[in-house]
């Protein structure tokens, strides 16, 4: 995981900048996707990498602490127009959440993820793989797990 300080008062690049959030926000995207969304529009970039409809809908979540680096992660999915609550054991918020999509079929496999401070939010970048096929999924969120956990649903529904 990288994690790259961002002045919020600079928060808008060169008007000849390729990058869609560098130009919003004065930084650059991961590589990968700064190539993929090169001369995108924001609203269009947002679009793309932020779905706000798709297969699957973290609607809530919270994290049980275990001790000995566990955690009980509980999380309401919505898929197919219904919402079931999961539960799962694991290391971490983003390994219980790809444990559950897994079961509801979506074998995501988590290729990289970014985070960047975005004035009073944090903006996270996951590169998403199932079945051969790879997606960029972006979120933001004052809470850096909620930036997370929603940007690995934005690359599990662009799959």
């Amino acid at each position: 995981m990288s994690t790259d300080f961002i002045n919020s008062e600079s928060t808008h690049a060169l008007p000849t900048s390729r990058d869609p959030f560098e130009h919003r926000y004065g930084a650059a995207l991961p590589a990968g996707l700064r190539d993929e969304a090169a001369r995108l529009s924001w609203d269009m970039f947002d679009q793309i990498y932020s779905p706000r409809a798709g297969k699957f809908r973290l609607e809530n979540w919270q994290i049980h602490n275990l001790g000995s680096a566990k955690i009980a992660f509980e999380a309401t999915i919505r898929t197919s127009g219904s919402s079931n609550t999961y539960t799962a054991m694991s290391s971490g918020p983003i390994g219980a959440l790809t444990g559950m999509l897994y079961k509801l079929g979506c074998n995501l496999e988590i290729r990289e993820l970014h985070q960047r401070p975005v004035d009073d939010r944090t903006a996270t970048f996951v590169l998403g793989e199932c079945d051969e096929h790879q997606a960029w999924g972006v979120a933001f969120s004052a809470d850096p797990v909620e930036s997370s956990l929603r940007a690995v649903i934005a690359a599990a529904n662009r799959l």
